[in-house]
Order: structure tokens, then sequence, then C-alpha cells
């Protein structure tokens, strides 16, 4: 059960409305829905009784709703307790959406440091909100985050409610990923969403309102979440392994450095494609970053830039 998922239960429970829960989230209302409709899934029991005028709780939801209380009490106690034997040594606290690329930046680092006498590095995965919200708790000291550039305003505000700060580093028109084996390209025909349309689409689990899974082209928008065929999965090394032993494909950016040669796997620009994916980095305000922490925020910086360069390069000799 996700923490955060109970945070957002009691937003509900309090608000009487999922749609006013959702706007005090800063999240979409279908992506709460979805949140809601898993956690009573998960527990197997509902806990909202929906009407004309919004939401109220069932009886087993007042129940549910006074431990969720008391849990995330306790752990906001948790969280504000610091033991004064605490020992210091070189940390890395880094949160990030489900991109290799990051990824790449935060093992540069760790082989960086290997010699090191004594380090503590974490590194969390989730959604764009799991990671502001990990940098906003305290559970690490760096985010990066992606999003949909025509929710800017709507993920600054939140970034602001939850006093944080960010630096944008690049941005990137999604793109198909599929094996370079893939039948289309055997067959020497055309890869396209359209033509991709019977076969299997592969993405995260949980993750309802990642916004590479929403293409406007044209005019004409495309939710690959209805997609006939769906195969959600939990881990990058799942994901990659899948695509590259079938005929699935899944949408990401241009290719991390050995996205190749590791997985046999392509990067392919969706033709007519108006959406622009923003990458950003965030941390607290004010916050007092250690060296290690700077050197991940360098690497990934210099990581997306060059990506970007490299794109913008492609597109003119083009």
């Amino acid at each position: 059960m996700d923490i955060n998922h109970l945070e957002e239960f009691v937003t509900v429970a309090e608000c009487g409305s999922i749609n006013k829960a959702a706007n005090k989230l800063y999240i979409s209302q279908p992506h709460l829905s979805n949140i809601i409709r898993d956690l009573e899934n998960s527990i197997g029991f509902k806990l909202f009784k929906r009407t004309n005028r919004g939401v109220r709780l069932t009886p087993a939801g007042e129940y549910f709703l006074k431990h969720s209380k008391a849990i995330l009490k306790e752990i906001q106690a948790l969280k504000e307790f610091t033991p004064t034997c605490a020992k210091v040594s070189d940390k890395l606290r880094v949160s990030m959406t489900k991109f290799s690329h990051t990824m790449e930046s935060f093992n540069e680092v760790c082989n960086l440091s290997e010699n090191i006498g004594e380090f503590t590095y974490v590194l969390n995965e989730g959604t764009t909100r799991d990671v502001i919200m990990d940098i906003a708790n305290g559970y690490t000291d760096v985010g990066v985050i992606h999003y949909d550039i025509n929710e800017e305003s709507n993920i600054h505000a939140f970034l602001e409610k939850n006093e944080l700060s960010w630096k944008t580093i690049a941005n990137f028109k999604p793109e198909i990923c599929i094996s370079k084996n893939h039948e289309l390209i055997r067959q020497g025909k055309k890869v396209t969403l359209d033509a991709l349309k019977d076969y299997g689409f592969v993405r995260y689990l949980g993750q309802y309102e990642d916004f590479i899974y929403n293409i406007a082209k044209r005019g004409r928008h495309m939710d690959l979440n209805n997609s006939n065929k769906i195969i959600y999965v939990y881990g990058r090394a799942t994901l990659m392994q899948l695509i590259s032993t079938t005929n699935c494909y899944t949408i990401g950016i241009t290719e991390f450095d050995n996205q190749v040669q590791m997985f046999q796997v392509i990067s392919i620009p969706i033709e007519g494609c108006e959406n622009s994916i923003q990458f950003e980095i965030i941390t607290r305000k004010n916050a007092t970053l250690d060296e290690t922490a700077q050197k991940f925020i360098d690497n990934v910086t210099k990581r997306y830039c060059r990506l970007a360069e490299m794109k913008s390069t492609q597109k003119t000799s083009e």
C-alpha cells in the first residue's frame, strides 16, 4: 500500500468530492479516481459511496479514515525524528521518474565514488508526483521529473506549494521504442502508432498519468492507455527485455547511451507529434546540498542537454 495513496484518500474524504480533491492535490480527476479504485481493490472493500453531490464514506471507509490519519501522524513523527548519534557520511539521495538516461547519471556518480571509505546512496523511482513528494517530505534531496509542457503551470504551482525549487534542463518529443528486429522493420514497413495498434503496448504499472502515454498529433489525440493489448510491468529491465525479444513497443524519448548495444532497441520519432516532454531537476528551497548531490545534478544536466543538442543537430541535418 502506497502511503501517498493514504494521503490522497484522506483528502478525498475531507473534500467530499474527487474533483475538489484532485484540484487540491494538483492532479487530474481520472488519475485520482484510479488511485481510489486501486486502493479499494487492494483492501477488498468500498471506501466511498458515489452520489450526485460527490462522495461520502461508507461505514468501512469511516473506520479506514480513522486509522489512515493515525498512520500518517506516526509517519510524520518519524520524518521529523533525527537521532543525535546520527553518523554523517558521503550521501546521495535521489528520486526520479523512470528514465534510463537519469539512471545512467546515478550509475556514473556511484562508479566515481567506489574508492570512498564510507558512503550512503539511495535511489527511488516513481511517478512525477511521487518524486515531488519524496523531496517535499525530505526522503530524498534531488529529484528528476518529466511532464507534458502543457502541464507546466500546474506542476510549478504544485512545486511552489511544497516550497520546492526547479531547474528546467531539456525537453524532447516522445518517440516509439521498439526492437530493431521488429516485424514491421523486417517487412520494410513504416513504424507509426497506427501501424502498431495491433501489437502489444508495454507500460509501467500504476503510472496512470504518465504524460508520455498520451500523444497528440495533427489535431488527433491518442491515449495509449486505451490500447487493446497492454502489458503492465514495474521494472525498467523487464520492460526493455520484453521490447527487445517481442514485437511489443513502448514510448520513451531519444535513445540512452547503451540502449542499442544492451537491448537491440531503437527509438523512432513520432511523425507529426505535437507533444513536448519537459525534464526538470527539483530540490527543496534554500537546501544545502552535499558535494556528491551536486555532482549528480551536474552530470544529469549535461547528459540531458547533450541529448537535446544531438536531437536538434539531427533535425537541422534532415
